[in-house]
């Protein structure tokens, strides 16, 4: 009819984060994906490089910061119960210890890396407490201060390739073709290694690991590896070894 005022049909919203502020009204979860995640690091740490590469392949926009170990700031007692990185802040609340913190980012950012199989997900985490040991024998082996002990370091970290292969599928990744969170906690130690076999035998015998050389080959190719720690890594992990005075220090050329 003549003089009848059209209503002008709202356009759907489509600004992304002015959704997840709305959402955020009703879902807690949602007012913290609205925030941007913010790391504290230490450069040479592995496990912060862990809780880097899951924010890299999820997508996640975050902020880093690092700091000094052996100097840290007065605030970092405040918010790192265990006085170790990596920490994880999101808003006002912190999360600390880097399985933890995987395991967050992967329940809350897009699709889980996990298995959705309750079993499988339990079997996951034993193996990345397992990746974890692993971490910690690789550093005995660059820090022991005798021939015999780095011998001794190097067969423990042998046989703990002998109980992967074993565990391991065909591939390429540790449950078969989908990345997963053990993927992610492997990833910073096979780098370390392959560091370490730049100047002595590496742990990993191609004849007697095939698939676990097969699974540290992919986990080194993705491109996530290289952006997650930072360029120096590798002088500054040489440099660390070199400066512990180690056995090791003396295999450098």
């Amino acid at each position: 009819a003549p003089g009848r005022v059209r209503k002008r049909k709202k356009k759907p919203y489509t600004n992304r984060r002015k959704d997840l502020w709305l959402r955020a009204t009703t879902n807690p979860t949602s007012a913290r994906i609205a925030m941007k995640p913010h790391l504290i690091s230490f450069k040479l740490c592995p496990f912060v490089q862990k809780a880097v590469l899951a924010l890299l392949v999820k997508d996640i926009d975050f902020d880093i910061e690092y700091i000094d170990l052996e100097s840290p700031p007065d605030w970092f007692s405040q918010v790192s119960p265990l006085g170790k990185v990596p920490v994880l802040k999101i808003g006002d609340e912190i999360l600390f210890e880097s399985s933890v913190i995987i395991e967050y980012l992967d329940e809350v950012y897009g699709q889980p890396l996990h298995p959705n199989d309750p079993l499988q997900k339990a079997q996951n985490r034993s193996w990345m407490e397992f990746g974890n040991e692993c971490l910690f024998n690789g550093f005995n082996l660059i820090t022991c201060e005798s021939e015999a002990a780095f011998n001794e370091q190097r067969e423990a970290l042998q046989k703990k390739m002998d109980q992967l292969e074993a565990q391991l599928s065909s591939g390429p990744y540790f449950n078969g073709e989908r990345l997963s969170l053990v993927d992610l906690s492997f990833a910073p130690f096979f780098q370390r290694q392959q560091f370490i076999a730049d100047f002595t035998p590496g742990i990993i015998d191609e004849a007697r690991h095939q698939k676990l050389a097969r699974w540290s080959d992919a986990l080194l190719q993705l491109p996530q590896l290289a952006a997650s720690a930072v360029p120096e890594l590798k002088p500054m992990y040489l440099g660390m070894i070199e400066k512990r005075g180690g056995y090791a220090a003396t295999l450098l050329p």
